[in-house]
């Protein structure tokens, strides 16, 4: 359970390669608890409509609407309500300790995840097809927006190299024993 709910110590890259699988099965988990519990069978049918009909790749989806007037949509949504914030803590708690491992401090999330958010929402914000950027680097607030949007991207590329590819500190540091030292 520290693996995923704690957040002293450190980890190393395969663990946190671990919790990329995790997620993948957690994300399946809720996948099927929306689609059973909500009983979003309607919802697939008019998504494979949608796709087959579709004109424009920037048109919207379809909007998922649960039934309300089955009896399991509460407990569906519950469910995954609590399986939400039971992965933000493990995600916090798995790339804080990734960090410790890089000899970093949990204060490199603001870097890694709430600059990113921030930047993404000012992109958004300001104009979005179909939940895609559109108008970047055209006029000053394009230029504005696609500084911000390229800014994402080589942030989330600079970490994605430090969490799971760069080797953590050889021997000690400030926050524990080398993971890897046997």
């Amino acid at each position: 359970m520290h693996y995923l709910f704690g957040f002293s110590g450190r980890i190393n890259r395969a663990k946190m390669w671990l919790f990329f699988l995790i997620s993948i099965i957690w994300e399946i988990v809720v996948g099927l608890v929306a689609i059973l519990g909500l009983h979003w069978s309607h919802y697939l049918q008019a998504l494979k409509t949608f796709t087959e009909n579709r004109h424009s790749p920037f048109d919207p989806a379809p909007f998922p609407i649960p039934d309300a007037v089955a009896g399991t949509a509460w407990f569906a949504v519950g469910g995954i309500a609590l399986l939400f914030v039971l992965f933000i803590v493990a995600y916090f708690a798995v790339f804080v300790k990734r960090l410790h491992d890089r000899n970093k401090s949990a204060s490199w999330l603001l870097v890694f995840v709430a600059l990113p958010w921030v930047l993404d929402i000012v992109v958004l914000a300001t104009g979005s097809v179909g939940g895609l950027p559109q108008g970047l680097f055209v006029g000053p607030v394009g230029i504005v927006r696609g500084v911000a949007y390229v800014l994402v991207c080589l942030i989330g590329l600079w970490a994605f190299i430090e969490l799971y590819f760069l080797r953590g500190t050889r021997g000690e540091n400030r926050f524990g024993p080398d993971p890897l030292a046997k």
